[in-house]
């Protein structure tokens, strides 16, 4: 007896577009799309006997759709089309620095017009300002092509006859060269869409959602839930549940998939495969009928060992069928993704011949199929990621994935399935009592909440939230989660501003924080999280707070501050009255902050020392001194026999016009100082005391603790804003606060103790 063999690839981009400017800001999914996204469809219509599933994540099909249907842009693109002679050297830097953005040994050195231009550059080993020189217009416009061009599937250079001639003239294009491969690539992505729905109609395809901007629904759901697999992890403060945002996300994703392929999904692969008895009943009020996740949630939910020594798989019972899960009401279904299976797919086979590897695999299936281990019920799941291993293969996959299309056709021990098929034809009759709250990374949540940068970005996301729910009710609008389901924001701006925070909650942001990870542009992606979060004020035209301005991603902190040590004990006269009384705080130079020193003028803050006593927040700005240039002496022209003498030292605390302490943690609370005489300090937020000021030599304040917080044991966090007399205005530091533990009430006798 023949065994179905349901294989899904998941689809998958991280939402790139900026909602206030219109532009993505990463140009993958447009390349991806002409590349795995027609091609991974192509492949299954060119063998007709193939069936599978393919998961179409919501977002990633909205911003390929936008540049079909709405000519979108990002800066990939439009220095693609900038006409390589007119480029400035902002423009052919970029190009330099981003158009080998490709697998190197697999989409450039095939090329060898491609390799040759990579040689050129010599990645590195100098910088793109030093490559500038070695390249001619000719040789930007090749690379303009060339960058494009390695782009597409080999499917694509199969049949168009433009790709084949661009390919064989490798070398001189012309603007007109460029142009028309920039048409093919839109004709390609126009032909996505299509397809897919061809594709469905012919049997031979099921398409699959996940909720809409690739959030983790149990993290939304409850944060705790992350605590049954990793027990003693710390979580966000402030945490709360967002249930409605999570079901918002659902049904967001259901009604775009249905107005984009005509009718429902009925399977989801939650994004990153993250499960947890709380989203069922979310997933079955929007018709949802069955979910795919990682075997190690089998595991963990059974309680037991699916796999013996050397990673054998003892229990092919339980691993290949199908489960009910949740309540009988619920009517949900679940597969478990051979995590072998799929990583053989993934990792290994990339280095092997296609048809070789091809062979093994379908042998392997062959082999887990003899047996039928769960009788009639057998089901075979193999899930992952549709786009990003096939750059890693010689060509792309295609040898690999024609050839074991062909193998599975042939119905020889396997066959191939969709999901929905597999299931209906064999309906589960086990349940799964349990399910437990995990993803198919080590079934836990560890990369997107178990840092403290994961945790932070959370932070910003309900702290905003609460902003945007107050906005909302004070406009007098209902909440998203209150609407009827054909109803929407009347609001635009509102509309806009939810829009955001359903971007900031997808799991992408949060997989590049924390240390095990990186993108090589993880600054770009942190800055792109938190321009989301800040559109929703601009939408609202409300002021952003500050610290949606500091990076979530850690850069270096010990480079640019330290910690405080011990109690101070400040007498606040504006002057540094003794070496010892600031010796336990922390210390913050400007000249630590690349570039600093090397700009035209010299900041106002020399250094920044902030601390604690018993009861108060210190803090210590001292300004620069500003030495004159030498002058001559008035008695005698200048000349190498002139006496030189120098003007008295004038310090910068005399340009200071103000000084402001913006603090993120407590939020929007100010302290603005304006040096008299008579010296002003304003307080500016929920205050709930007085801070003193001394300004004379340096500045001194101390700012009780309690008129900060209700309580002890916070963060507190801050930045120094100077202004001078003629205007400019110096952030310090630039891009960060300063940020420590506020310690216990009796911190002075545990000192004492130690």
């Amino acid at each position: 007896m023949s065994v179905p063999v349901a294989i899904l690839w998941h689809q998958h981009q991280p939402y790139y577009k900026d909602l206030a400017t219109g532009e993505l800001a990463m140009p993958w999914v447009r390349l991806h799309g002409v590349k795995d996204y027609y091609g991974m469809a192509k492949l299954i219509e060119q063998c007709p006997g193939m069936r599978c599933t393919i998961n179409l994540v919501p977002s990633m099909l909205a911003q390929l759709l936008d540049y079909v249907e709405h000519g979108a842009t990002d800066p990939f693109l439009r220095h693609t089309e900038l006409p390589a002679a007119e480029a400035q050297e902002k423009d052919a830097l970029f190009i330099l620095d981003h158009f080998f953005m490709a697998q190197w040994d697999r989409m450039i050195r095939v090329h060898p017009r491609y390799g040759e231009l990579l040689e050129l550059r010599r990645f590195g080993r100098r910088s793109a300002q030093s490559a500038l020189d070695d390249f001619s217009a000719g040789d930007l416009l090749d690379l303009q092509v060339w960058f494009n061009l390695a782009w597409f599937h080999p499917i694509s250079f199969e049949e168009s006859p433009t790709l084949r001639e661009l390919t064989k003239k490798a070398r001189g294009f012309s603007e007109a060269d460029k142009q028309e491969l920039l048409r093919v690539q839109r004709e390609v992505l126009a032909q996505v869409v299509p397809l897919h729905i061809e594709l469905v109609n012919r049997g031979q395809l099921e398409l699959t959602t996940t909720p809409f901007y690739h959030p983790i629904l149990p993290l939304l759901c409850d944060m705790n839930l992350a605590r049954e697999a990793m027990p003693r992890s710390a979580l966000p403060v402030g945490h709360v549940a967002l249930v409605e945002d999570a079901a918002q996300q659902v049904a967001k994703a259901v009604q775009f998939h249905t107005r984009i392929f005509g009718q429902p999904p009925t399977g989801l692969w939650p994004s990153e495969g993250s499960v947890a008895p709380e989203i069922l009943p979310l997933l079955a009020q929007h018709g949802l009928r069955w979910l795919a996740t990682d075997e190690e949630i089998l595991s963990a939910s059974l309680g037991i060992g699916l796999r013996g020594s050397m990673g054998r798989l003892e229990r092919a019972d339980l691993l290949y069928r199908g489960w009910r899960i949740g309540a009988e009401e619920c009517g949900l279904n679940a597969v478990f993704r051979d995590h072998e299976l799929s990583d053989l797919i993934g990792f290994q086979y990339q280095g092997w011949d296609g048809h070789r590897a091809a062979e093994d695999f379908h042998g392997r299936l062959q082999c887990a199929a003899r047996e039928n281990p769960a009788g009639d019920e057998t089901l075979i799941s193999v899930v992952l990621d549709g786009e990003n291993c096939w750059e890693h293969y010689p060509d792309q996959g295609i040898t690999f994935l024609r050839a074991l299309y062909t193998r599975l056709a042939e119905g020889k021990g396997v066959f191939p399935s969709r999901v929905s098929e597999a299931l209906k034809a064999r309906p589960p009759s086990k349940r799964l009592d349990r399910l437990f709250a995990g993803s198919w990374i080590n079934h836990d949540f560890y990369i997107w909440v178990g840092h403290a940068e994961d945790r932070k970005a959370w932070e910003y996301v309900y702290r905003v939230r609460e902003d945007l729910v107050r906005e909302t009710q004070r406009r007098g609008s209902k909440l998203p989660s209150e609407l009827k389901k054909d109803e929407t924001l009347a609001d635009p701006a509102l509309a806009l501003a939810w829009e955001e925070l359903y971007i900031a909650e997808g799991s992408d942001w949060y997989w590049w924080y924390g240390d095990d990870h990186t993108s090589g542009n993880d600054g770009a992606f942190d800055s792109l999280f938190r321009t989301h979060l800040k559109n929703i004020y601009r939408f609202l035209e409300l002021p952003a707070p500050h610290f949606l301005d500091e990076p979530v991603k850690a850069f270096a902190q010990e480079a640019r501050y330290t910690l405080p040590r011990e109690a101070l004990r400040v007498t606040l006269d504006g002057r540094a009255t003794s070496y010892f009384e600031w010796i336990g705080a922390g210390r913050y130079l400007s000249e630590k902050e690349g570039g600093v020193m090397t700009a035209a003028k010299t900041p106002l803050v020399q250094q920044i020392l902030f601390g604690y006593d018993k009861d108060h927040l210190c803090v210590r700005v001292d300004f620069y001194e500003v030495k004159p240039a030498l002058q001559t002496d008035a008695a005698h022209p200048a000349s190498q026999s002139s006496l030189l003498k120098s003007a008295p030292p004038v310090s910068a605390i005399q340009e200071a016009k103000t000084l402001k302490l913006v603090f993120s943690e407590p939020k929007g609370v100010q302290l603005l100082i304006e040096p008299g005489p008579p010296l002003k300090i304003l307080h500016e937020g929920p205050w709930k005391g007085e801070a003193r000021v001394a300004w004379d030599e340096v500045v001194e304040i101390q700012i009780p603790f309690n008129a900060l917080f209700e309580e002890r044991g916070k963060d507190v966090a801050f930045f120094v804003a100077a202004a001078s007399q003629c205007g400019t205005s110096e952030r310090f530091p630039r891009a960060t606060s300063l940020s420590f533990a506020v310690p216990s009430e009796n911190v002075e006798d545990q000192e004492w103790l130690v």
